[in-house]
């Protein structure tokens, strides 16, 4: 039976139960009003890439007087919030040539081990943060908080503050989209979502100077100061860093008139190592190097990948390609010859051998979990017709984010991917870096993504089928999910996608919120955790599905989940 995907939906009941695809965890109205940080310390605190013996620590302060010359900063950690037998200590010097960021490489601590942190300048104190070292030994379990897409414009970060409010967290993992280079209103047409928060500056950003008060007008938010300050982050950028689908030569979002790519790159990329909680590249290395490794003991290898900057070959616009495409017998040829360029790579090959030697390593020290943080989809998503299916009603909503979406829309018959530049845009590049998984007998990995705004779980399987493993997506903090140009009826469009799609295990593009993951030595647990609502800071979480993944002879493998009844099952098809 064919059904139509208007503008406000029809899928009435099935939808309905959707919502409550399982029990809620915390029913209970919040509201995310945590304390501010105000004065010297205005933008708060916060702590990121965790060793066994050192941490970053991170604030930046207002000075009095922005014409001064350098400030001295004091940092201070110890295990009790009373700082009164300091573990460390010392100073460090900031000025506007850094924009008054301060970042420390605090070091010499104890493996696995909380600690509490503040800054002092003068009479003034920053707020009390809490971090965590790395783990060196035997290690029972992790825990972490996944995010992606925070945009100040079409939301609050609940996300970030339910986050905040948790005490089993081990670290906050980010993948990306921390914030968006849009100017004012400029990506907001399609959604219903009304708050008064607005870009500043209100152009789009492209000088150092613009990407610097982008990050002061993010770091202003009190939620995301309560969970930068409540545990460690790590960090990883995507493409609105810098500006929208960046590869290593450009942007989609980059015009004439708005300078050499390279200085707009750079002066991104040099407020981003200001602004975070993150190591500058070692020696020898550049800016977009930010590929690195964790190691949490004996469980677990993390390793955050570039996708962006680095060694991306220019995305696929499909709908530039429409009259090639439709030509008869083209599709194929296309197929084969553009998209198959074996010259469009993703990830580069010094990147690439860094992944599998640290992956190797993990292996050969009997570790069992071996996970990437990776920007965009890497599972295999191709599109099904959705020509019968969608409305003119819901093609003029959508249209005002995304012109282009009425060839896209007549392309989807192709088989052609859902997300061009994710990984289906790079199919060659893709199917190299898996079969070097294969052939280091490394066909266990699990990725975490995000970019896509919606909830995945995914199969990774090779172009003949073989599988090297699992991936879970993300949705967004507060980006627009399909709900914002489909209303309910995105349901009916995740039941088409899955169907469609064998690799794809759950699709849920309802909602905004995280995920939780956690690791045992013998098992790891997904849940899908929502927001009620973007729209105003008073919400409710609810976790809508739980998966649990374990490792099998070949693979690892995905579970069913908990809590999805028969109507929920259906319409998540790729459960099974």
């Amino acid at each position: 039976m064919k059904s139509t995907i208007t503008r406000r939906g029809i899928l009435g009941a099935l939808t309905a139960s959707t919502a409550a695809a399982c029990s809620p965890t915390d029913s209970t109205p919040l509201t995310a009003k945590p304390k501010v940080a105000s004065g010297t310390f205005a933008h708060g605190i916060a702590s990121g890439d965790p060793t066994p013996d050192a941490v970053i620590l991170w604030t930046r302060i207002t000075p009095n007087d922005p014409t001064a010359g350098a400030a001295e900063v004091i940092w201070e950690m110890d295990k009790d919030s009373d700082f009164k037998s300091l573990s460390a200590s010392g100073t460090v010097t900031t000025n506007a040539a850094r924009d008054w960021t301060v970042k420390v490489d605090a070091t010499g601590l104890e493996g696995d081990e909380p600690y509490y942190y503040r800054f002092r300048i003068g009479e003034e104190v920053s707020p009390i943060g809490q971090t965590k070292t790395l783990p060196a030994g035997a290690v029972n379990s992790a825990r972490f908080a996944v995010v992606s897409c925070a945009n100040w414009e079409h939301g609050y970060f609940n996300a970030y503050d339910h986050i905040a409010r948790q005490d089993h967290f081990d670290a906050f993992i980010h993948l990306g989209d921390y914030y968006y280079e849009y100017g004012a209103g400029v990506y907001d047409s399609g959604s219903e979502i009304k708050i008064p928060r607005r870009h500043v500056p209100e152009h789009e950003i492209i000088t150092l100077g613009d990407y610097r008060q982008r990050h002061g007008q993010y770091r202003s938010d009190a939620s995301l100061q309560a969970v930068t300050a409540k545990m460690p982050m790590i960090a990883i950028w995507d493409d609105h860093e810098t500006s929208n689908d960046s590869w290593k030569g450009g942007a989609e979002n980059h015009q004439d008139g708005e300078g050499e790519w390279g200085d707009r790159a750079q002066a991104a990329l040099r407020a981003y190592y200001e602004w975070m909680p993150i190591r500058e590249p070692r020696k020898g290395r550049v800016r977009t190097d930010i590929f690195r490794s964790y190691d949490w003991g004996d469980l677990l290898t993390l390793v955050t990948v570039e996708t962006r900057l680095k060694a991306r070959a220019e995305p696929l616009i499909l709908e530039n390609h429409y009259a090639e495409i439709k030509a008869a017998g083209n599709a194929d040829k296309f197929k084969a010859e553009t998209l198959g360029d074996p010259s469009r790579e993703m990830l580069g090959e010094v990147q690439t051998d860094f992944i599998i030697d640290t992956l190797k390593s993990s292996r050969d020290k009997g570790t069992p979990w071996r996970v990437m943080a990776n920007q965009v989809i890497m599972g295999r998503l191709l599109t099904t017709d959705m020509t019968p299916y969608i409305d003119e009603d819901a093609m003029q909503v959508i249209e005002k984010d995304w012109p282009g979406v009425r060839d896209s829309v007549s392309l989807s018959k192709y088989n052609l991917p859902v997300y061009p530049d994710s990984w289906d845009g790079y199919p060659v590049a893709r199917e190299k870096f898996y079969q070097r998984l294969i052939a280091e007998d490394l066909k266990d990995i699990v990725v975490l993504t995000g970019d896509a705004h919606e909830f995945w779980v995914n199969d990774l399987t090779t172009e003949t089928g073989e599988k090297v493993g699992v991936e879970c997506v993300t949705t967004s903090v507060s980006s627009k999910t399909l709900t914002a140009y489909l209303g309910e009826a995105t349901a009916d469009y995740s039941l088409l996608l899955t169907q469609s799609n064998p690799d794809a295990r759950y699709y849920n593009a309802l909602h905004n919120g995280y995920i939780d993951f956690a690791l045992t030595p013998s098992k790891g647990t997904v849940k899908m955790m929502a927001m009620s609502t973007v729209k105003s800071q008073n919400y409710e979480a609810n976790e809508i599905a739980q998966f649990t993944i374990k490792p099998s002879k070949d693979s690892v493998k995905v579970c069913k989940p908990k809590g999805l009844n028969l109507k929920q099952r259906a319409l998540f098809s790729g459960l099974g």
